[in-house]
């Protein structure tokens, strides 16, 4: 390769690094910090019941009118590579944000939360809660 087209490879390589740095910075998370994720998997009784995974999904979103709630993400299990460390036995996930362990202490308490618990937990046989402190 002579000097003036290595030059230019470089010139050309230095850019679009630059600017592929710059686009990942402005996609990263700037101004929402929460301190509690609430994670929590549902098996359903009936495994493929596309009925019950609607009618519990429905619930989920109940929690959202919780005053303590900062986000929520509902999901079902994804279509990826199948791996032995990846369980995908569960139906049906919610992610919660709490800004502190305190809100995530009324959120378990509110009158909303023990309403989902009552009116859908005949939909499900196992429910298992990763709580995290975000660093």
């Amino acid at each position: 390769m002579n000097k003036s087209t290595r030059r230019k490879f470089l010139s050309t390589a230095a850019a679009l690094t630059a600017g592929t740095a710059a686009t990942a910075m402005t996609l990263a998370p700037t101004s929402k910090k929460y301190g509690i994720a609430h994670q929590v998997y549902f098996w359903l009784k009936r495994t493929g019941s596309e009925e019950d995974r609607q009618e519990l999904i429905k619930g989920i979103k109940t929690l959202k009118n919780i005053e303590t709630v900062r986000e929520i993400h509902i999901g079902i299990v994804a279509n990826t590579e199948k791996r032995s460390v990846i369980d995908s036995s569960w139906g049906v996930s919610e992610l919660i944000y709490f800004d502190d362990v305190e809100g995530q202490a009324v959120y378990q308490t509110h009158a909303i939360h023990q309403e989902f618990a009552k009116n859908y937990s005949h939909l499900w046989e196992k429910v298992v809660v990763y709580d995290s402190a975000l660093l």
